[in-house]
């Protein structure tokens, strides 16, 4: 009995849900009005924008001839775009030149700082960057031209090299090379070993 009553209960739902799903129907009936005769075609024209399109090929064709009117002349747009942005040509040549001549003038600065040679009249140029005259790459700088001046430093490693070498010349001339003397054992001393 209760393989069956599974059964209808299962077809109860399903047919439960099918019901659910389908659209309400109302009694009242669409488009019973509408019996009337059909109302007659309204007639209807191409509109403003049509005629205002058509109507601008041929104005823009005669503005075109208008505006070359003259047989060597270019047209008026033409003439219009030539003359207005020939100033830019001059402006931006003049320029160039101004922002050449500044980055010569300050390289030939920065050189004259890097080569001087009286060291007691050093002139002391207050600059927040000093790299600011020559932004650039610190890996292509020319051999002589770094900014810092290392003279003292390469003077300092040379004596003190020079010192370690004679030292170990003298050891080698005396036979005390550490490396070589014999090798003294740590035998622990203790302080009562030294009162027996």
């Amino acid at each position: 009995m209760q393989p069956l009553q599974r059964t209808a209960l299962r077809s109860a739902r399903q047919l439960r849900s099918q019901l659910s799903g389908q659209s309400r129907r109302n009694a009242s009936g669409h488009g019973h009005e509408a019996h009337d005769a059909h109302a007659a075609p309204a007639n209807e024209s191409f509109g403003k924008g049509f005629y205002i399109a058509i109507a601008a090929v041929p104005f823009s064709l005669a503005l075109y001839k208008l505006s070359s009117q003259g047989t060597n002349e270019q047209p008026y747009f033409t003439r219009l775009i030539r003359d207005t942005y020939a100033d830019y040509k001059t402006k931006w040549a003049r320029r160039n030149d101004f922002h050449t001549r500044a980055v010569e003038r300050a390289a030939a600065d920065k050189v004259l700082f890097l080569t001087e040679t009286n060291q007691s009249n050093v002139r002391h140029v207050d600059l927040r960057f000093p790299e600011q005259l020559n932004v650039g790459s610190p890996w292509n700088v020319p051999a002589g031209h770094g900014s810092a001046n290392i003279d003292e430093l390469i003077k300092k490693y040379e004596t003190e090299n020079f010192a370690a070498n004679e030292e170990k010349l003298q050891q080698l001339r005396e036979n005390k090379v550490p490396a070589e003397q014999p090798f003294d054992s740590f035998a622990k001393t203790t302080p009562a070993a030294d009162d027996s």
